[in-house]
């Protein structure tokens, strides 16, 4: 895992092999069922996950013999694991046993996934004024990724709602920092990346709108007005349906030379349209 500054802080995962983090080092969780109760907790940090809850993750809703006496011996597996890692105080503050269920308290910058989703936020707020640093938040998110989510659990509903929302949200944080790349008016690379990426998601249309920015301001008008029909012809022939209006209507700045396409001098932001 390339280590940021942020990364730096993180002892918790749920991205690739979900366990703890402890001088840099990851210490996997061993046993299914183990991740899956520690991934529990963790997309539910600071929130009380009731017994019910764990035993529709852990054992998919499925009668138990003995199913609190489960429970406890994994939640006890857990708390000496913590324990034997970050010292007693931390375990006994952090695990914490509740008549209704368990909580295990961690700050977002201890959770890769929430420090993702906490990057990712500053970057929305920034892209306006500073599309650069937008860029770099969203690149330092995108790197706490070194695998694919809740890698080695299976899990009921709720890691598997998890998985389809962190999946989503890296999609469009790659969308999101290509766009801010062209925003600020930063070109190298972008155009070889934005190619594989449309390639890997050729449904995805906010991808195809991009790279055809990309190349008409690269002087490439006609092959970003390529990328459109290589896109149409892609969905009309498979889905029988026209791009959207959104990509129309690029298509056709393009097509014009639409001075809202071009980039405000020192600024990095794009030009408004005449109206």
């Amino acid at each position: 895992m390339v280590e940021t500054a942020g990364a730096q802080t993180v002892i918790f995962k749920l991205f690739g092999s979900v366990g703890l983090v402890k001088d840099g080092r990851l210490l996997a969780i061993q046993g299914g069922r183990q991740r899956t109760l520690l991934a529990t907790l963790l997309i539910n940090s600071g929130k009380v996950v009731t017994k019910e809850q764990f035993f529709e993750e852990l054992w998919e809703g499925r009668p138990l013999v003995k199913a609190n006496n489960a429970l406890q011996a994994l939640i006890t597996r857990l708390r000496k694991l913590l324990k034997a890692t970050f010292g007693e105080e931390f375990a006994r503050e952090r695990l914490v046993t509740l008549p209704t269920g368990y909580v295990l308290h961690a700050e977002t910058e201890e959770i890769d996934a929430k420090l993702f989703e906490q990057l990712i936020g500053q970057a929305h707020h920034t892209i306006a004024t500073d599309p650069a640093r937008a860029r770099d938040l969203l690149h330092e998110a995108l790197e706490l990724w070194d695998g694919p989510v809740l890698e080695g659990v299976s899990g009921g509903p709720l890691c598997h709602s998890s998985v389809l929302h962190y999946e989503e949200s890296r999609l469009a944080a790659i969308e999101d920092k290509f766009h801010a790349c062209i925003v600020a008016g930063i070109q190298g690379g972008v155009i070889s990346e934005l190619k594989k990426m449309a390639m890997l998601y050729p449904w995805r249309e906010r991808l195809a709108e991009m790279l055809m920015i990309a190349l008409y301001r690269s002087g490439r008008q006609a092959d970003a007005l390529r990328e459109y029909n290589v896109v149409r012809r892609r969905l009309v022939d498979e889905l029988g349906m026209e791009p959207s209006t959104m990509l129309q209507d690029r298509m056709q700045a393009i097509l014009n030379h639409d001075p809202s396409l071009d980039l405000v001098p020192g600024v990095g932001r794009p030009r408004a349209a005449a109206s």
